[in-house]
């Protein structure tokens, strides 16, 4: 319907309240065989929140390529970034992150699926894998109004003492043995965190019963000739009708996690060295997201010429997770003034509308400071 019938139109508009319903960086990959004086891990102060793009990047197995399926897969592959990135493993579930499963096409900056090989038990075995990378700017404006903390990318580097004893004697894991250690370098991929393994000279293979014995401050010595002061100590062992692992991570010569797991795969009992960690890690050094001060904002939005205009933007406000409440303030010829009640300051705001394709920032505010946006 045309605004050259505007009256009937901005009496629609000026009754419209629609509410949205909503709650009241670094490498990913184990590396093989570190060496002496290698890079320092980061300080104990908590360090300034740094981006990583590669962990706004996620790759999940699927089944077939309908939509259906690779939307679902793309919604979880959404969940696996928000929770390296925050270091939460609840963050998936958050309400807010939840709602944002409506819009996620518009966070979505590419998607590519590949066929993988492997051979098992001598028989090659094809797999479907989705590839998923989201917009940074979107997934950091979601987080923020999520309530979530931010896991700076300068993460450390804990070496790796693991020793397994799988009724032969206890051995210590080394540089020349990634394979053992895939599980638990998958999940650190997974994760955001990045594991280095001793290079197993002559010193290092006499520290087994230390490793065996969660020995820390024994290890740290170790430890220290990396000029690295994170260590992971570990040992795996049987355990009918299973295996367990018995884990103890330490930062700065400080205890920070200790825990135990048991399972009949190893596979899953080698990567349980992952996760309690990285919580502990993250809750020490996740920081708060600044994009200003949430709640009530006035923005204008001009190109709203017909009904059908009114309609889009409002059902694109409302899907968008950090929007809780979308008032009408004003209707004119061509342009609508609306009051957003947002999850995050205007600051956090900008970047995720701006890869939509719904609105497009104004590069002068409108009068009184308010955010002007054109509908497209």
């Amino acid at each position: 319907m045309p605004l050259n019938s505007c009256l009937v139109l901005a009496r629609l508009i000026a009754i419209a309240v629609l509410v949205a319903a909503g709650p009241g960086y670094a490498q990913t990959s184990a590396r093989p065989n570190a060496k002496p004086n290698d890079q320092a891990a980061t300080p104990a102060a908590k360090p300034k929140p740094t981006r990583n793009p590669a962990f706004y990047s996620a790759e999940l197995t699927i089944s077939s390529q309908n939509a259906a399926e690779r939307r679902g897969a793309t919604i979880r592959a959404l969940g696996q970034v928000v929770v390296r990135i925050t270091g939460n493993p609840n963050a998936a579930s958050n309400p807010v992150i939840r709602r944002a499963s409506s819009s996620i096409d518009a966070m979505v900056i590419d998607s590519k699926v590949r066929q993988d090989a492997e051979t098992v038990n001598g028989v090659p075995v094809y797999k479907t894998v989705l590839s998923v990378s989201f917009d940074p700017e979107s997934v950091d404006g979601l987080i923020a109004a999520a309530g979530l903390k931010f896991w700076t990318s300068t993460r450390p580097k804990p070496i790796l003492w693991l020793a397994i004893n799988d009724g032969r004697g206890a051995r210590l894991v080394t540089g020349q043995q990634t394979t053992v250690v895939k599980p638990l370098a998958t999940r650190g991929l997974e994760r955001g965190l990045r594991f280095l393994l001793p290079a197993g000279n002559a010193a290092e293979q006499a520290a087994i019963t230390s490793i065996w014995a969660l020995n820390a401050p024994a290890l740290q010595v170790l430890t220290n000739r990396y000029r690295n002061d994170s260590q992971l100590i570990g040992k795996v062992y049987r355990q009918p009708p299973g295996w367990t692992a018995d884990w103890l991570l330490t930062r700065d010569g400080v205890e920070l996690a200790r825990w135990s797991f048991s399972d009949a795969d190893p596979r899953k009992v080698i990567a349980s060295g992952v996760d309690e960690g990285a919580n502990a890690i993250a809750k020490r050094d996740a920081v708060s997201l600044d994009t200003g001060a949430a709640g009530p904002q006035l923005v204008d939005i001009s190109s709203v010429n017909t009904q059908s205009d009114y309609i889009r933007l409002m059902a694109y406000l409302q899907a968008l997770a950090v929007v809780r409440k979308v008032t009408v303030v004003e209707a004119r010829p061509g342009q609508i003034r609306l009051q957003l009640d947002l999850g995050v300051g205007m600051r956090g705001f900008l970047p995720m509308v701006a890869t939509g394709g719904v609105l497009v920032p104004d590069s002068e505010p409108g009068a009184g400071g308010v955010t002007r946006f054109s509908l497209q």
